[in-house]
């Protein structure tokens, strides 16, 4: 076991005798993969909104509940991992919440950087920053609805082709 995997089993507590028992870690391991998404979307919510409302301050405060998002996120994969399991290679990326997370960490982003590089002092982001968010957040539900529509183009198309089934198979 490597030092990484010792330190996150004991950041996690995991050799306590409440893990004994199979369904309260099952039922711990459910409410804590809901912790996690939870903290992720506030998180991200929080850092898309913070430059806007609280100006130069919120804007580095946007960008430290980034930073310990990104070390969070990748402490949970990097666990994973060193238990033989990779994410990226169990499940699709490509998914309207997955967008949705990376419109909101852009959008979080660019708006703390630019009012920290354009902003003039400590009032609101400029304009043109506006129409970098709104952009980035525009292109993200485009992104999410075109996956949408792919996505039920291809279930109408399976559900067609099972009715198609049924009726030769009924001839």
């Amino acid at each position: 076991m490597t030092m990484f995997s010792k330190t996150m089993r004991l950041v996690g507590d995991l050799d306590d005798e409440f893990y004994d028992d199979e369904r309260q870690r099952d039922v711990w391991n459910e409410a804590s993969a809901v912790g996690m998404q939870l903290f992720v979307w506030v998180s991200l919510i929080a850092a898309a909104v913070l430059p806007w409302v609280a100006g130069r301050t919120g804007s580095w405060i946007a960008l430290g509940v980034l930073v310990a998002y990104l070390t969070i996120v990748f402490a949970v994969l990097g666990y994973a991992k060193s238990r033989g399991l990779d994410m990226y290679a169990q499940q699709n990326l490509r998914r309207p919440r997955i967008f949705l997370a990376t419109a909101l960490y852009l959008a979080g982003a660019c708006a703390a950087i630019a009012t920290l590089v354009l902003g003039q002092g400590g009032g609101n982001p400029p304009f043109s920053l506006g129409m970098v968010v709104g952009g980035t957040i525009g292109f993200s539900a485009a992104a999410i609805g075109l996956t949408r529509k792919r996505r039920l183009d291809r279930e109408n198309e399976r559900h067609a082709e099972y009715l198609e089934r049924l009726e030769l198979d009924g001839e």
